[in-house]
C-alpha cells in the first residue's frame, strides 16, 4: 500500500494511450532496468497497473526521440540491442540547425514572435523584414544548443525589445544583446549601460525613420508603432 493507492491501481501512460500514440523523449537515457520493462510491454502488449495484479491489454504506437548516439550506446552495452531493433521500425534523423540555415531563420522569427506575445508586446509590423536583415547572423551561427538555444536567445532579445517598444531588430542590436553571434559569449557581453545606450540610439533612429516613411505624418507614424502621439512626441524630443 502507498499514499493515494486504490484497489486495482491507477491507469498509467500506456493504458491512457491505448489505441493511440505515446511519445518517449530521450529514450537513449533510459536506465537498463526500465529498458527491459519497456521491451516486455512492447512484446507482450500488456501492462499491470502499479498496485494492481491483473494484466491489461494495450495497443500503443511508440514514437521515441534521443540526442544520443544509440549505435555508440549499443557498443558500450548501455542500450539493449533487442529494444533498439524493436523500436527502429522507421528511423528519422533530424539534422542540427547548423546544417539548416533557412530553418534557423524561420524558427528564430517564430520563437521571437511567441516570446513577444508572452510578454504582451505587439511585434513591429515590419518584424519579418527586420528578421531577414539579421538572417546572416542567425543562419551562420552554429547553434550548439540547437532549438532550445534559439528559443532562449529569442526570449532574451524579446526582453530588450519589450523594454523599448520602438527598438528595431537590427544586426547591431542583436550583436549588442547576444555577443555569441560574433563569436563571443554571454560573459563577454558589454556593460548594461553601454547596451542601454546603443538600444536607445537605435530606437530613436527608428522613430525618425518611421516618421519619414509616413511623410512626416506623426499621427500615422504613432498608429503604425502602436503608441500615442504624446509618446511619439516625447521620443522625438529626447532625440533632439
Amino acid at each position: 500500500a502507498f499514499t493515494g493507492s486504490r484497489r486495482g491501481g491507477h491507469a498509467g501512460l500506456f493504458e491512457s494511450a491505448h489505441r493511440g500514440t505515446l511519445f518517449l523523449d530521450e529514450i537513449g537515457e533510459m536506465p537498463l532496468p526500465l529498458q527491459t520493462r519497456l521491451l516486455r510491454v512492447l512484446e507482450e502488449r500488456e501492462i499491470v497497473r502499479v498496485g494492481g495484479t491483473r494484466p491489461i491489454a494495450v495497443d500503443v504506437r511508440i514514437v521515441s526521440a534521443t540526442h544520443c548516439d544509440l549505435d555508440a550506446r549499443l557498443t558500450a552495452r548501455q542500450f539493449r540491442a533487442d529494444l533498439f531493433y524493436r523500436l527502429g521500425v522507421l528511423r528519422l534523423t533530424l539534422p542540427p540547425l547548423r546544417e539548416r540555415a533557412e530553418d534557423a531563420v524561420a524558427l528564430a522569427e517564430w520563437c521571437l514572435k511567441n516570446a513577444l506575445a508572452a510578454l504582451g508586446v505587439r511585434p513591429h509590423a515590419n518584424l519579418h523584414a527586420e528578421v531577414l536583415a539579421c538572417a546572416p547572423l542567425f543562419g551562420s551561427y552554429a547553434w550548439p544548443g540547437n532549438v532550445r538555444e534559439v528559443r532562449n536567445l529569442m526570449e532574451r532579445l524579446a526582453l530588450f525589445l519589450a523594454a523599448e517598444p520602438l527598438q528595431a531588430l537590427s544586426p547591431s542590436f542583436v550583436l549588442a544583446i547576444a555577443p555569441e553571434f560574433a563569436g563571443g559569449s554571454t560573459t563577454d557581453a558589454e556593460s548594461s549601460a553601454s547596451m542601454v545606450s546603443k538600444s536607445h540610439m537605435a530606437a530613436t533612429e527608428t522613430i525618425s525613420q518611421v516618421v519619414a516613411r509616413f511623410g512626416g505624418n506623426r499621427v500615422a507614424a504613432a498608429n503604425h508603432l502602436g503608441i500615442s502621439r504624446t509618446t511619439l512626441w516625447r521620443k522625438l524630443r529626447q532625440r533632439a
